[in-house]
């Protein structure tokens, strides 16, 4: 199995080249906005460097995390942020919509399975910014990020990106896929459907197909304490499933599904998504996902989040 460094290295990697690739780039061909949202721009050229890290962004009402690096690829975690969004469809950029951005804070963990101690081991600090954002139409858009840092506000930073008719993973209004994942009742072990320390059996006692039809609102997270490659997996297990779990076990239900077959994970370090992973087309982790009492998914919310906005999507879910 690759070491938990390697895994990390890895992603960080991915993460630097995607930068360098995508800085500027929604994949559209469109001439529209190049003067000011230009195609490509080099790492080599800024200051500090935001990333849209969405898996998908879509028509409609969305989201938007944005991570900030700085010339050394170090997060930047003290800025205040403004963002001012634009279609880029038409001949010109239109202003369409003008917000601050949330700053959202992680101590970073994952769960040790080799260690005979304390399987919880930390892994530093990061963070992302946060908006809500309405994009009218799919295609080409543009966000200008007004960073202020240490008392000095920068010139607004360019950057490009696409707006699908419909994201990959189900979308706000959807229908939630009605999963039968593997539960306490067919699973030989609690580990086996589980790399939290210590295990939540609390979380795998019933199906997304049955919390669909209880008739409550749920909370259904996709997540790998143990295999996470962000590291963000377990402290949202623990600052947001187990203190709502805590809250409101009552009035809904709370699902923990691990996003890939652990026994193929542990043995050969392969990411095999389960059943559930792909039908509900996910390509990253960990998500959140509320579900109103009809089914449909009241809200989602893609890797560093905050207990209080999935909170008041759940209260809301619930009316």
């Amino acid at each position: 199995m690759m070491p938990r460094r390697a895994r990390a290295a890895s992603a960080a990697i991915l993460l630097i080249a995607a930068l360098v690739t995508l800085w500027a780039c929604g994949g559209s061909s469109s001439s529209a906005g190049d003067a000011d949202f230009p195609k490509v721009v080099t790492l080599g050229k800024g200051e500090l460097f935001p990333s849209i890290a969405n898996q998908s962004l879509a028509r409609g009402e969305n989201r938007v995390s944005i991570k900030l690096i700085d010339r050394d690829y170090t997060p930047v975690l003290d800025a205040a942020m403004r963002l001012r969004f634009y279609n880029l469809t038409a001949s010109r950029p239109v202003f369409r919509s003008e917000t601050d951005a949330r700053f959202i804070p992680v101590e970073l963990s994952y769960v040790d399975e080799q260690s005979t101690s304390n399987k919880r081991t930390p892994s530093g600090n990061n963070g992302v910014y946060v908006a809500r954002a309405n994009f009218d139409v799919s295609g080409d858009w543009g966000v200008k990020v007004i960073v202020t840092r240490a008392g000095r506000t920068l010139d607004a930073i360019p950057y490009r990106f696409t707006v699908l008719d419909h994201s990959a993973e189900p979308g706000i209004g959807d229908q939630a896929p009605a999963s039968i994942q593997q539960t306490l009742a067919n699973a030989t072990d609690i580990e086996e459907i589980d790399s939290s320390y210590p295990p939540r059996p609390q979380m795998h006692q019933l199906t997304v197909a049955d919390a669909i039809a209880s008739d409550r609102p749920s909370v259904v997270a996709f997540a790998t304490p143990a295999f996470c490659r962000s590291r963000t997996c377990a402290p949202v297990m623990e600052t947001v499933m187990d203190p709502l779990y805590a809250k409101y076990a009552a009035q809904a239900n709370f699902i923990h599904i691990e996003p890939y077959n652990l026994g193929q994970l542990r043995q050969a370090n392969i990411e095999d998504p389960v059943r559930a992973t792909r039908e509900w087309n996910l390509q990253s982790e960990p998500w959140v996902f509320v579900i109103d009492r009809r089914g449909r998914v009241a809200a989602k919310f893609e890797g560093i989040m905050a207990l209080d906005e999935v909170e008041a999507a759940l209260v809301a879910a619930g009316r």
